[in-house]
């Protein structure tokens, strides 16, 4: 079946008009007749006698102007609203500032030796601006917010130079001042992998201390040192007041303080896969069928935001996420952590996860979180799968 011949001559009417409309509303020339209506009320006399209908001013949302165009805005500020693109081009304009903006060259900052995803810097300055482009802050236009005072990263997507200052794109369309920023080195910290079960306890020296001859006795002057993360392999064991002391090579000891250790089986003999996260040695240990296969050392979470023991399941893999939040009433203890890269959640919104903000492995520095080096956090991001068991516990009691 075909339409009557008359309906094509009413839609090609219909189009004519909405063509006409267009070109109406928003040519930069119109008459006044046709230009959009103020937001506000003209303003009225001083003399008059009737006061002004404070509640005209502000039309309902269905009657509010449509935006202007940025050109007719530039050329009729006073009859166009102050939002939108075209008041965005009017304060260029107001600036000093050449409109259309020229192109920014910005380049790509790459990641510190391709340890994550993403580049990174830490905010070193109180509520920092941030801008929609270089110009904007060098023309002393408002920014579009300020961060919050606190602990804050942000990723690096590329750095500009513009009048002989230099900017940091942190995001599309954000923009800060290189001065506002510092660049972050992820730690390159790596755990070890097992082909066969160690034959007994295996970790790492987690602060630099000379060795003693044997346990509980002060090191000799010319003692050599065990450094920060030297790995270790437990030889002997001896107990000495509130301690134990851990043998690690002929003659040498070293006091369970500067050691984290990791099991050579899973806590209470588990079988299947598993991550078992101890928060007392601060380490992390993956079991196969009782077989450790990989151990690390992690940051859980602090006493003031301790990571709650427990059997648990992962529920969700992101590969990158913002992680932000308060727990203190005066909101000391904010936090802003941009992009954080591979994400295994497990108990609500505690997660294992890497971090790219500090170097601190080995002990407890978190909000409640698992943290680990980014190379470890990348593989234990690809050997999990949602449902993997992660078991929390803490071997010191």
């Amino acid at each position: 079946m075909h339409d009557p011949p008359w309906l094509d001559v009413v839609s090609v009417l219909r189009l004519r008009l909405i063509g006409l409309w267009l070109l109406f509303a928003f040519h930069p020339a119109l008459p006044a007749a046709a230009r959009p209506a103020p937001l506000a009320q003209p303003r009225r006399s001083p003399l008059a006698s009737t006061p002004p209908d404070l509640t005209a001013s502000t039309p309902a949302p269905d009657r509010l102007p449509p935006i202007c165009p940025g050109p007719f805005q530039l050329q009729h500020p006073r009859e166009c609203p102050e939002v939108g693109p075209g008041h965005y081009a009017g304060q260029i304009a107001a600036a000093g500032l050449p409109y259309p903006l020229p192109a920014l060259g910005v380049t790509p900052l790459r990641p510190h030796r391709g340890l994550t995803p993403d580049a990174y810097a830490r905010v070193i300055t109180n509520t920092a601006p941030v801008y929609r482009t270089p110009y904007d802050a060098l023309g002393g236009l408002e920014p579009l917010r300020y961060f919050e005072f606190g602990f804050e990263f942000v990723s690096l997507v590329g750095q500009v130079t513009v009048a002989g200052e230099t900017f940091y794109q942190i995001n599309r369309g954000e923009y800060m001042r290189a001065g506002h920023l510092r660049e972050v080195q992820p730690s390159g910290f790596q755990g070890r992998f097992f082909s066969a079960p160690p034959a007994g306890q295996v970790g790492w020296v987690i602060n630099t201390v000379p060795v003693s001859p044997a346990p509980g006795q002060p090191p000799a002057p010319d003692a050599p040192y065990a450094g920060r993360y030297a790995p270790i392999e437990v030889m002997g064991i001896e107990r000495v007041g509130d301690w134990n002391w851990y043998l690690i090579a002929p003659g040498q000891w070293i006091e369970q303080r500067n050691v984290s250790l990791v099991q050579p089986a899973p806590p209470g003999g588990a079988g299947g896969t598993l991550i078992a996260v101890d928060t007392y040695e601060q380490s992390l240990g993956v079991y196969i069928d009782g077989r450790l296969i990989f151990a690390t050392l992690v940051s859980s979470g602090s006493r003031y935001f301790p990571t709650r023991a427990g059997a648990f399941q992962v529920w969700a893999k992101i590969d990158e996420g913002k992680m932000s939040g308060a727990y203190l009433a005066d909101r000391r203890d904010y936090y802003f952590l941009e992009d954080v890269p591979w994400i295994l959640y497990y108990d609500g919104d505690r997660a294992l996860h890497g971090a790219y903000w500090h170097d601190n492995f080995g002990m407890r520095s978190s909000h409640g979180c698992v943290n680990l080096s980014p190379r470890d956090a990348r593989w234990l991001f690809g050997f999990a799968g949602v449902g993997t068991t992660v078991v929390v516990y803490n071997s010191g009691g």
